[in-house]
């Protein structure tokens, strides 16, 4: 598809949605806020979960990719928002690309390259700046996470505040976040990396992609979550994570890299207990003993958190 044609995406507002189906196309991939099907062979929609998803979501999280492709993110182009039967969908260009998962699956030699190119994708992410208010603030993800815990009885009020408290003293920052950068949605295409699921983008510090990366790469991986879809070993999720660190950091100092990880780990902890607390594939029986240890970890460090780098 073309440069020209790329550009030219952008549907007429006014318009009313057009209607496709899915039937008989292939299905490519099913996550927590949808289902992507083949459509032909320059498009995918990507179907979002009904009740989750209203129609408004659903168009900013368009008008999210389209910010982040004309800033210069290497993602797939969004084109018009469908109906799709009961539910609502984004048709997206096609790319010829396999995952970064599928691809150290295929050919274990190419980890550590791999993981020098996540560093130095990494890199560049947190230093493509936007103009304030073109995405959200990450910072209001992580509040937001925090609200719902409390809502649903797991933090007590003076519990929050303390949380918030770390929360606000994270700066604010113009340059991109992606909150979701693994193997999966790291595609290679032509010897370049290609993000996908840009959805929940924002503006702000690099801790929000460290930690949220970590609960993958880490976390995770040691209790064999989540890691299964993507085919990579608790060992090699290790080797990447330490590849990673080195590189983005830029040091091979042990005690360096140690805090870095218990820095990054401590942040993490509020993103997992948010996780654990409302999501409706936990069962109640491990959801309070695994709050309450997470809980324990989190504030034991708490007032030693600061942001990096």
């Amino acid at each position: 598809m073309s440069d020209q044609s790329r550009k030219t995406g952008e549907p007429n507002k006014n318009k009313p949605l057009r209607e496709i189906s899915t039937e008989g196309c292939e299905l490519l991939g099913k996550g927590g806020n949808g289902a992507v099907y083949r459509l032909d062979d320059e498009t995918i929609v990507k179907v979002y979960y009904g009740e989750r998803n209203s129609p408004e979501k659903i168009r900013k999280n368009r008008e999210t990719t389209r910010s982040a492709f004309v800033h210069g993110i290497p993602t797939m182009i969004a084109f018009d928002m469908v109906r799709v039967g009961e539910n609502y969908g984004v048709v997206f260009e096609m790319i010829d690309a396999r995952s970064f998962g599928e691809e150290i699956v295929a050919d274990p030699e190419k980890l550590e390259p791999f993981a020098r190119d996540i560093a130095d994708m990494l890199k560049k992410l947190h230093s493509t700046e936007f103009d304030e208010g073109t995405l959200p603030d990450a910072r209001d993800r992580m509040r937001n996470e925090v609200r719902a815990t409390t809502e649903a009885g797991f933090y007590k009020p003076a519990e929050a505040e303390r949380i918030y408290k770390l929360i606000d003293d994270i700066p604010y920052r113009n340059t991109f976040i992606h909150h979701d950068l693994h193997p999966g949605n790291l595609m290679l295409q032509n010897g370049e990396i290609i993000l996908i699921d840009v959805d929940d983008s924002a503006l702000g510090h690099p801790i929000h992609d460290l930690a949220a990366m970590y609960l993958v790469y880490v976390t995770a991986a040691k209790a064999k979550w989540k890691n299964t879809d993507q085919g990579i070993t608790k060992k090699q999720y290790a080797r990447l994570w330490d590849i990673i660190i080195r590189q983005y950091f830029d040091t091979g100092d042990p005690a360096e890299i140690a805090e870095i990880n218990r820095v990054i780990k401590g942040y993490s902890l509020i993103r997992f207990i948010g996780g654990v607390a409302t999501s409706p594939s936990v069962s109640d029986i491990l959801r309070k003993p695994v709050i309450h240890f997470t809980k324990k970890k989190l504030f034991s460090i708490i007032d030693t958190l600061h942001p990096i780098p």
